[in-house]
């Protein structure tokens, strides 16, 4: 083939070549998933554009969009206009869902959360009715001034008892839509895992309540990992023109906590 004939057929296999789809990932959350407490996180798109950015670097076409409100959780969002707007914007590929960090447990609504969970479920699938449902399994409070008054309750229950709701919502979105991915982002699970055996990177912030940088970079490695299947190592560490950049330390530990706790899950 002379080099002429070469590229006129790479032009015409482009021209008439059907276009790559990149998938669309919605999430809906609050605070958690927005970024709080760490400016260059949260003023540049927060826990969804970190995994979008991990996706690409990966290669994968991926766009990610956010609907988020500080301090709400899934029944607030159901009762937005602006949630059904976004749920019947477009084709969704994967919608992550963040309820509010305590409503799972005791100091919660668990049947509230098993509610919103199905109702949000139903209206995913009225316009995606393919798109995977990724339930973002929050963390649990660090030791400190949340459990004062429970002398006998602490991090390991307050985790066991997000994991449990989370995997019980798994197991009857499942069941109910079984032809539909339903799947559990065991980021909290990491949080505890990266607590465990690296206490050295600190994934809580200050207010003992949110994430810190490292922890919105865990939070993103394994979202990316559970919609993906793929495991994070050597994921990119520098993010928004290096404002933020993740110590090559602090990733490479974080990158192994998300595989080990992904390949868990899967299991």
């Amino acid at each position: 083939m002379t080099i002429r004939l070469a590229i006129a057929f790479a032009i015409l296999s482009a021209l008439f070549s059907p276009p790559t789809r990149a998938d669309d990932i919605l999430f809906i959350g609050n605070s958690f998933t927005f970024g709080a407490t760490v400016p260059v996180v949260q003023s540049n798109g927060g826990v969804p554009k970190l995994v979008e950015a991990i996706a690409q670097a990966k290669g994968k076409q991926v766009a990610t969009t956010a609907l988020t409100a500080g301090g709400k959780d899934w029944s607030y969002h159901l009762s937005q206009p602006a949630t059904n707007e976004a749920l019947q914007s477009k084709t969704w590929t994967s919608v992550v869902l963040q309820d509010m960090s305590t409503r799972p447990t005791r100091f919660g609504n668990v049947d509230q959360f098993l509610q919103d969970g199905e109702i949000f479920s139903d209206r995913i699938s009225q316009n995606s009715p393919a798109a995977g449902v990724v339930l973002f399994e929050t963390w649990a409070r660090p030791p400190g001034e949340f459990y004062r008054n429970s002398p006998t309750y602490g991090p390991k229950q307050m985790m066991g008892e997000l994991h449990d709701a989370y995997a019980l919502l798994r197991k009857n979105l499942a069941a109910k839509n079984p032809s539909r991915p339903a799947l559990v982002a065991p980021v909290g699970t990491a949080f505890a895992r990266a607590a465990a055996e690296y206490p050295e990177v600190n994934v809580n912030a200050s207010d003992q309540h949110h994430a810190t940088a490292d922890g919105y970079y865990l939070a993103a490695l394994v979202i990316y990992e559970t919609i993906y299947r793929d495991r994070v190592k050597g994921a990119p560490t520098h993010f928004y023109h290096d404002a933020l950049v993740i110590p090559d330390s602090d990733a490479t530990k974080l990158q192994a906590v998300a595989d080990e706790v992904s390949a868990s899950a899967a299991n």
